[in-house]
């Protein structure tokens, strides 16, 4: 942990460049076209369609559905797939692992206290650094 002090001494030191807006808009239409999406209606959550490469081929596919199907423009959206990477974080099945983002594992620990609020006792784990985090 670095003093306030340092903090501004660093930050005086640095150089900070300006930003260039047309790199940004060409990370995020990047993004765009690399990711799935699917398409579901607005009505019941049914979804349509998945696993459609890129932003502008979800459009099009939309937009063929609305035509086949009859709907209307507000009953058809379509959605960014989540990666399936992250399915496995939080807390285990049997409740003795924590894997955190980085899919580092670790042992949970129970207190013998009992948490009220949460109905279950009090829990959490140690990283590699020593430091404990808090899970309830």
């Amino acid at each position: 942990m670095i003093t306030f002090k340092e903090l501004r001494r660093r930050l005086a030191e640095s150089t900070s460049e300006p930003v260039d807006i047309y790199n940004l808009f060409e990370e995020w239409f990047f993004l765009f076209e690399e990711s799935t999406f699917y398409i579901y209606m607005v009505s019941n959550g049914k979804i349509l369609a998945k696993n459609i490469q890129g932003f502008e081929a979800a459009k099009r596919k939309a937009s063929e559905l609305r035509k086949s199907l009859g709907l209307k423009w507000d009953d058809v959206k379509f959605k960014s797939e989540r990666s399936r990477s992250h399915s496995n974080l939080g807390v285990s099945n049997s409740g003795k692992s924590f894997t955190n983002s980085r899919g580092e594992r670790y042992p949970v620990e129970y207190s013998r206290n009992y948490n009220p609020s949460k109905r279950s006792r009090f829990s959490g784990y140690y990283d590699k650094d020593g430091n404990f985090h808090d899970l309830s």
